[in-house]
């Protein structure tokens, strides 16, 4: 954050105004209600507009986070993440999953079990290549258009 606002980078790159830098909100992974409440602030709530130069493609990325939540958490924010890019309609939807973590029910690196957790949670895996480590299931995923329940 400091960086963003530091006098030497607007001095050396005085095209960057602040409506082009990124923003940061804080939150807490563990508590979900909070994580979609930001998530549907940003995501949603100009989702009305019909404006071309208010769509955008939502990248979320999970790296190495997943390892140190709470049971169910993991689950639950691939669940949440997938549910707003819905509520912020079909010119907001626009997003991408990708993930180097260790995602919850599946103990090891099955590709049929990896499918069908990210199904569960509203993700249609894109890519899977899963590793050794703690962070053991690298892949990416799109939002899945007829979500599995």
């Amino acid at each position: 954050s400091k960086i963003l606002q530091s006098k030497r980078l607007r001095r050396r790159r005085p095209w960057l105004t602040h409506d082009l830098l990124p923003e940061f909100h804080a939150v807490d992974l563990n508590n979900i209600d909070h994580v979609a409440q930001v998530l549907q602030k940003l995501l949603v709530t100009n989702s009305d507009i019909d404006d071309s130069e208010q769509r955008w493609h939502t990248i979320f990325l999970f790296e190495g986070v997943m390892i140190y939540l709470n049971e169910d958490i993991p689950r639950a924010l691939l669940e949440t993440t997938a549910d707003v890019l819905k509520k912020a309609g079909p010119s907001n939807a626009d997003g991408s999953l990708c993930f180097a973590d260790r995602l919850e029910n599946i103990p090891g690196g099955d590709v049929v079990l990896g499918r069908e957790e990210l199904a569960r949670n509203g993700w249609d895996m894109t890519e899977w290549q899963p590793k050794p480590g703690l962070a053991r299931h690298m892949g990416c995923a799109k939002p899945l258009k007829n979500p599995v329940t």
